[in-house]
């Protein structure tokens, strides 16, 4: 007969018997640690919650920014400019257009709405602004820059990346 040396003797356990164990071990371990972290903070969203927290700047007013884009239909890098136009805030809540020159050299202005909240995980002011056919995602860097992304969902889809400065 032979000596029993352990529970993990090669003989008495098998393979998917030793990784099981391994793995209840392992994510007990993880639960443990992940238990305690927790434990040593006064708040559960203390650990999400940034120290400093931007607050939402008065964003009325006309932002201008150039950019280039990709153009799907003549395939090819359209550089131009535009205006951002936010004309009035009611709380969160923003109403304005953006316009630009097209290649003809007509204005085009297409209404937005939006609403503006600071991010709570990264402490920064963020907007959403939106109409038929694109949305703009818009981080805001200072009271007078922006950092926005443009997606143009409709029959011309395109998307494009804009720093808007204040300029009204």
């Amino acid at each position: 007969m032979r000596e029993q040396t352990g529970v993990c003797d090669t003989g008495l356990v098998s393979i998917r018997r030793r990784l099981s164990s391994a793995l209840v071990v392992t994510l007990g371990v993880a639960v443990l640690s992940l238990t305690a972290a927790g434990c040593g903070s006064d708040s559960a969203d203390s650990a999400a919650t940034p120290t400093t927290v931007q607050q939402v700047p008065n964003l009325v007013g006309t932002w201008s920014g150039k950019y280039e884009f990709p153009s799907r239909s003549k395939g090819i890098v359209i550089p131009t400019a535009l205006d951002l136009v936010i004309e009035r805030a009611e709380g969160a809540n923003l109403f304005g257009y953006e316009s630009f020159v097209d290649a003809t050299g007509k204005t085009i202005k297409f209404p937005l709405v939006g609403t503006a909240e600071v991010n709570v995980a990264t402490g920064r002011a963020d907007v959403m602004m939106t109409t038929t056919g694109f949305y703009i995602e818009i981080s805001v860097v200072d009271a007078d820059h922006l950092a926005a992304r443009f997606v143009r969902t409709d029959d011309k889809p395109t998307t494009f990346i804009v720093n808007l400065t204040r300029t009204k």
